[in-house]
């Protein structure tokens, strides 16, 4: 008697010998660490297999696609199981039922492979929460999945609806022999990796404002949607007396909102044809009030201490000049130049609008005083008779008649003013010559920063000045001026975001104690002695925190912290970040250059790593913050060992230390660099000096460029929007003379070819050594991409390592999330072909072409 062969049966052994056979020419691994959800029953929807008005019947399949399920819902409840040799993973399953599995695949680079999944159900694969495959029909058939993974840990999903009663799986992941050096597991652990989409990505607090009695607390919220890159925004109102938000604004057509400055009210903007109205909204009654509208141009409005009037500045846009343009001045290259800003006076009692300045300059509010009667405005126009090229006059005008006062005319380094809480004096912040050389300390024959910002105390009966901040090192950010007579600053101190009170009694400051390593925005109550603040810290994402002064901790401080919103808590639970240490040393002046390393995660001190150096552009130090444009947590959980260092020049440091930041182009800054690095690799021994690497952005741009032709431990280096010649830099980009009015005093392409010339990378390109790759936005206005254009032109010439890749459509900064991801990995491909020998990305990237 013939026995009837078993054709599932039979077709799942052919599967299986494939793919044993496909194994001997490629390194597998096999997925049979699962878990599993239990059965849930899908209801289906009414008319079920009825045909539509195309003829299409509603498919099973078309049933899984629309069940939406949360991977990570905390509320599913997951088993672990092990598949063996007969692949069962379920029995007495019922039919049409949804069932999850889930596992994670971690590679230790940067792979190309396959996943093979054989399993008798309809189902959907999704790697990393992305789709990436579909079955539709339920026989026992295999499915091969192309995949490209980054180094770390990936989520596999396999979303399934049931069709037998015995549920059977068999998978594997497979790649090739060049990928032979790639270490691949399968577990059930969750933890992984930072990534570039965890920077980009989610939910975040963008800023917080604090009502004036302290009770409530305005949170504005942004969330970036994964592959999309669109951004949606809202607003939430938390009572902090109650604990609880109390109302959400989801209204796309409000902005500027924000609270009055004596009362618990919000105001807010609403554009409706190009004109805007201002309404005012009581959230203890939730009425609306209309304060003014059919505004044109509105910029920004300020209201006043009083309430009863409102300051705005109307941005006036000037006429195109047509296809030639005669140039009135540098300034007048930047397309905006000729647009202006005046300032209009709301009256609130009577809706009233009224123009309070005009004329050929823009004017700039800076300050209302605290009884309503005046306000502080600037102006200022182009002088090209000294050093930085403008002048600004400050007038105090009185609101009632418009009579003008003037504080100061002329004035060579400009401030940006306050009043006192009494209205007696101006808090002034500027540059260390903001007032002559009375905010100066530096050594003889130093230049000071005039990016080193500085505040100075100014008596408007007497004129007098008081440099509060000369023999204070850190730079100021921000400060407040609080009725209780202190001034709280937000300030670059070294590589830390910090909180300090002046004491007008003492003449001191004093550090208040953060939950945060890099203070972000702060806002305080002004009847109340407290805030709230934002922050973040090496590996911590921004958190909202409120801060209490008054409030008594076990220290014996009168100040504390309490953790308002931290919106991606579950996000980062289960990401691992390796661990962070400072490395300081001493450079040839004696001077201590301070510096951190970035330890990769499961950091094991047998091993040798590659090594990234990053350093600073501009000369604002590389702060302590978590992610940003250059996410170093990530480039370390590449496998790189991190070292960040701070060379001469930097803000945050004192006076003197920043001074050497100007005419310092190629000096200090690279002699730093050079010799901190070896001084590291050799402190370092489980540094691969063979393999180092670094990589800086627009003056740190430039700086690599310049590196590469003064040594040779870099065997490779990045540089995005960097400038090749200073002279062309200085000439053609939005920002370069007047930068180099800081960068480069008193000097220019004629009085000191030594630095314009000696110390420009493309006139020294026939000493590049090694490698670079050259990245560049196309659109940048602040580095002209031009930049990057000649200096690769040279090194091709001259026969040398380098490549180019330019962002399309891009200014200084890379902005638009997918040129952004791509901008990223970019970066991590080239340094792992060149410090790891694993060019398998950057070629997949990349592909060789003969154009």
């Amino acid at each position: 008697m013939t026995k009837k062969i078993d054709m599932k049966k039979l077709n799942f052994i052919l599967i299986l010998t494939i793919m044993v056979q496909l194994s001997w020419a490629q390194k597998s691994i096999e997925m049979n660490k699962w878990m599993i959800t239990n059965s849930q029953k899908i209801n289906l929807p009414a008319f079920y297999d009825v045909e539509n008005i195309d003829g299409d019947t509603f498919k099973t399949s078309d049933l899984l696609n629309k069940t939406k399920v949360d991977f990570n819902d905390k509320l599913l409840i997951w088993k672990n199981i092990e598949v063996n040799v007969d692949s069962i993973i379920l029995n007495q399953a019922t039919k049409s039922n949804l069932v999850l599995l889930k596992n994670y695949l971690s590679v230790d680079r940067w792979t190309q492979g396959s996943l093979y999944i054989t399993l008798n159900a309809i189902y959907e694969v999704y790697l990393d929460g992305e789709l990436i495959k579909t079955k539709k029909n339920a026989d026992l058939s295999s499915n091969i999945i192309d995949v490209k993974l980054d180094r770390g840990n990936h989520q596999i999903v396999i979303k399934l609806l049931t069709s037998d009663k015995v549920l059977k799986l068999q998978s594997e992941f497979t790649y090739g022999e060049e990928f032979s050096d790639c270490n691949a597991t399968v577990s059930l652990n969750p933890k992984r990796y930072f990534t570039i989409n965890d920077v980009l990505e989610g939910k975040n607090v963008s800023s917080a404002q604090i009502s004036s009695t302290g009770k409530y607390v305005l949170i504005n919220y942004s969330e970036v949607v994964h592959d999309s890159g669109k951004s949606k925004k809202y607003s939430e109102i938390y009572d902090l007396e109650k604990q609880k938000n109390i109302t959400v604004l989801r209204n796309k057509n409000i902005s500027n909102v924000k609270w009055l400055p004596r009362t618990d009210k919000l105001s807010y903007v609403s554009v409706f044809e190009e004109k805007s109205e201002i309404f005012v909204y009581d959230i203890l009654t939730g009425k609306e009030k209309s304060i003014a509208k059919g505004i044109k141009d509105l910029s920004r409005y300020t209201w006043s201490p009083t309430e009863d009037y409102i300051i705005y500045s109307e941005y006036i846009k000037a006429k195109k000049p047509g296809d030639l343009k005669r140039i009135y001045g540098n300034e007048d290259r930047l397309p905006y130049f000729r647009n202006r800003s005046f300032l209009h006076k709301i009256d609130i009692k009577s809706g009233n609008i009224t123009q309070i300045t005009s004329g050929n300059l823009s004017s700039g509010l800076h300050d209302i005083k605290p009884d309503g009667s005046k306000i502080l405005f600037s102006v200022s126009e182009m002088d090209y008779s000294e050093v930085p090229f403008h002048k600004q006059n400050l007038y105090e005008m009185d609101i009632k008649t418009n009579e003008l006062t003037s504080i100061w005319e002329n004035k060579i380094y400009s401030g940006y003013a306050k009043y006192s809480p009494d209205g007696a004096k101006l808090l002034v912040q500027g540059g260390p010559e903001c007032f002559g050389d009375i905010g100066v300390n530096v050594s003889e024959g130093r230049i000071p920063n005039s990016y080193d910002s500085q505040l100075y105390i100014f008596d408007l009966a007497t004129k007098q000045v008081e440099p509060i901040t000369k023999n204070f090192d850190p730079a100021i950010g921000d400060a407040y001026w609080s009725t209780d007579n202190h001034i709280y600053m937000s300030v670059t101190d070294k590589d830390y975001g910090n909180l300090y009170k002046y004491s007008f009694k003492s003449k001191s400051f004093e550090k208040i104690n953060l939950l945060v390593e890099v203070l972000g925005d702060i806002d305080f109550a002004y009847n109340k002695l407290n805030a709230v603040y934002t922050g973040t810290s090496i590996s911590t994402p921004k958190k909202l925190y409120t801060l209490d002064f008054k409030k008594a901790v076990p220290d014996g401080r009168q100040e504390t912290s309490t953790m308002l919103s931290f919106p991606e808590k579950e996000r980062f639970a289960d990401i691992q970040f390796g661990k962070t240490e400072p490395w300081n040393f001493e450079n040839k002046n004696g001077t201590t250059i301070y510096g951190r390393v970035y330890y990769p995660p499961n950091y094991d001190a047998t091993k040798k790593y590659p090594v990234i150096v990053n350093f600073y552009g501009g000369t604002s130090p590389i702060e302590r913050s978590f992610g940003g444009r250059y996410p170093i947590n990530n480039w370390a959980a590449g496998g790189y060992i991190v070292y960040v260092l701070q060379p001469s020049g930097a803000t945050g440091f004192g006076q003197d230390f920043s001074a050497l930041h100007v005419n310092g182009w190629g000096f200090d800054a690279i002699d730093d660099i050079i010799d901190g690095t070896k001084k590291f690799l050799e402190s370092f021994p489980n540094a691969d000096s063979e393999n180092v690497g670094c990589i800086g952005a627009s003056y740190g741009g430039y700086t690599t460029m310049l590196i590469q032709t003064r040594t040779d431990i870099f065997k490779t280096a990045i540089s995005h929007a960097g400038i090749s010649s200073i002279t062309s830099y200085w000439g053609e980009g939005y920002s370069g003379y007047s930068y180099n009015t800081g960068a480069a005093k008193f000097s220019y392409p004629w009085n000191r070819k030594d630095i314009y010339v000696n110390n420009s990378p493309v006139y020294n390109a026939d000493k590049f050594q090694n490698s670079i790759l050259l990245l560049h936005g196309t659109d940048d206005t602040n580095v002209p991409v031009g930049e990057s254009l000649q200096y690769y032109a040279a090194l091709k010439l001259l026969g040398k390592d380098v490549e180019m890749v330019l962002v399309d459509g891009q200014n200084h900064w890379i902005l638009d999330y997918k040129k952004r991801i791509k901008w990223h990995y970019t970066i991590m491909s080239w340094f792992d072909m060149k410090l790891k020998n694993q060019p398998q990305q950057w070629d997949d990237m990349y592909p060789e072409k003969n154009l």
